[in-house]
């Protein structure tokens, strides 16, 4: 009695917590690719932006030089 119970009324819990688990991976797994993603991104920039302004200082040195 006890074993048709546990097929019954377990296995569908179970198989609805392991699903339910999957997203909740699946989607941390996908937050965390675009997080890294973001800040690649931002990284990038702001090395541009360093470049471009290191380019100018050292643009407007060489007039003030002269």
């Amino acid at each position: 009695m006890t074993m048709r119970w546990t097929r019954k009324y377990l296995r569908p819990v179970l198989n609805i917590a392991l699903g339910a688990g999957a997203v909740v991976g699946g989607a941390y797994v996908v937050s965390r690719i675009r997080e890294k993603q973001d800040t690649e991104t931002r990284l990038d920039r702001l090395e541009q932006m360093v470049e471009s302004l290191s380019g100018e200082n050292a643009g407007s040195k060489r007039t003030q030089g002269k």
